[in-house]
């Protein structure tokens, strides 16, 4: 474990100030990103199955992901709780690079959200015909298994947050406002204006590829910010 430790904290291979751990976090990052992003793309024309199967591969992809920065940056808390050690001038820090982290983190949340609503909305939503996915057009009954989903969610991040004592009462509350009520409020909206499955699937899978570029814009801000800009 502790080899594993000095080879992530070991100089990096993208940058001069970055580590082997902050670039292949966001290798991943940008790869799960595009891989979305394009999977996204296959839907738009038509292509349900492809578009299906690219999407789980997405998921695999991301969940490593997050798994492998959990283990480096404790899925980036650290950074919010101001244990990045930033090199740059402190207006850049409070001005600049604070609110591209907190944007960054409200669309990590919404794109893992969108996710994997998408994915429990497609399987509910899609039938094949002739071999490809098409989308049925029916009134979207209420998911037990996302619901269920988020309950186990919450009871791990209340579980989790609360239980460290690396962190105050303010970054313990807003995490569990990232986390969870963010979600909650989006899965309240969605179905609260988007009854018809098949229309609901589309309009969200389209925010859902916009979200993905916004947090491939914002990923590349923080890094550029964090090990490029004062290097």
């Amino acid at each position: 474990m502790n080899e594993i430790k000095e080879l992530l904290a070991s100089p990096g291979f993208m940058s001069q100030g970055s580590t082997m751990g902050s670039d292949i976090s966001y290798f991943f990052a940008v790869t799960f990103i595009l891989m979305f992003i394009y999977a996204g793309s296959l839907a738009t024309k038509g292509m349900g199955l492809r578009h299906h199967r690219m999407i789980l591969l997405s998921l695999v992809v991301m969940t490593a992901y997050f798994i492998f920065y959990y283990l480096v940056r404790r899925l980036g808390l650290e950074s919010l709780a101001d244990r990045v050690n930033f090199q740059g001038y402190e207006w850049v820090y409070r001005d600049i690079f604070k609110p591209v982290l907190y944007t960054h983190m409200v669309f990590v949340t919404i794109t893992f959200f969108l996710s994997i609503y998408m994915i429990i909305n497609g399987f509910a939503t899609a039938v094949t015909i002739a071999g490809e996915m098409k989308l049925k057009s029916e009134p979207a009954p209420r998911s037990k298994v996302l619901w269920l989903t988020g309950l186990l969610w919450l009871g791990f991040l209340i579980w989790w947050i609360f239980s460290s004592s690396r962190f105050g009462v303010s970054h313990q509350v807003m995490f569990l406002a990232l986390g969870y009520l963010l979600p909650a409020m989006l899965a309240f909206a969605i179905g609260y204006w988007l009854s018809d499955s098949a229309r609901r699937h589309r309009i969200m899978g389209r925010l859902c590829i916009l979200a993905f570029i916004i947090l491939f814009i914002t990923s590349a801000l923080v890094y550029y910010l964090l090990y490029i800009f004062n290097s």
